[in-house]
């Protein structure tokens, strides 16, 4: 089972540590280089902090950054107060700077990590249509539900033409009345379950109904990608539905 979500209660913690760190090690040299040398360093760690920590690391990381700046690099030493108007500006130009760098080093992560997701997401898409291309709308039940339970972090899933009771995804991933939490990547699916309808010209044949593992945020890309999935099936049962007719 893959797991699309990352662990943030380390990341974003060492995040706000980093700068400083960094600070402090550059106190050895202050005075031999130039404070804006400094601050572009500073700046740098709060792009590595989003980078890993997304978000909110880049955010703690440059308010950690400008205060590391005040305390060890602006006089008076070893405070947070600052007799130098220009030390204010810079410390003021370094927040902005960090929390500019951050946003975009963490959304340029999210993108790195968006594009990954669709590929993996069409990779599933492909081997499920191989399955579908020999008729069999058992093997493709199997199939979907074993990408359905990997795309979209699934305790459980199975295929049933009984009504259901649970939230229904919507065509564009989308779960109309369900209360949900944000978590990381995506939203956290309802913990009682939900259904997948499996639609095809104006008909339901069914639903795939799902339960997902607790606390995992799914991304909205896997949740379209299972909606086209369920679609597939929908393309096979239709045939077997009008032979039988």
């Amino acid at each position: 089972m893959r797991r699309r979500w990352r662990e943030p209660s380390l990341i974003v913690p060492l995040a706000g540590l980093a700068p400083l760190a960094v600070a402090a090690a550059m106190v050895s040299v202050r005075g031999e280089v130039e404070p804006e040398i400094t601050v572009l360093v500073l700046a740098l760690t709060v792009a590595l902090g989003a980078r890993f920590g997304g978000r909110p690391a880049g955010v703690i990381a440059a308010l950690m950054a400008a205060l590391s700046f005040d305390f060890f690099h602006t006089q008076p030493y070893l405070s947070l107060t600052i007799s130098d108007s220009e030390d204010i500006l810079s410390t003021i130009l370094l927040l902005a700077v960090g929390l500019v760098v951050g946003g975009l080093s963490a959304r340029a992560e999210e993108n790195r990590r968006e594009a990954i997701t669709v590929g993996s997401d069409e990779a599933a898409v492909r081997r499920v249509l191989r399955v579908a291309a020999a008729g069999d709308p058992e093997d493709v039940q199997t199939a979907i539900r074993a990408e359905m339970t990997d795309l979209l972090v699934l305790q459980d899933c199975w295929f049933t033409t009984e009504p259901v009771t649970v939230h229904v995804l919507g065509p564009n991933g989308e779960l109309p009345g369900a209360q949900l939490r944000y978590q990381d990547e995506g939203f956290e699916l309802p913990a009682e379950g939900f259904a997948i309808p499996v639609d095809g010209r104006g008909r339901t044949y069914g639903h795939f109904v799902c339960t997902p593992v607790r606390g995992v945020g799914v991304h909205v890309v896997n949740r379209r990608t299972a909606v086209a999935l369920a679609e597939i099936l929908a393309l096979v049962l239709k045939p077997a539905s009008e032979g039988r007719g």
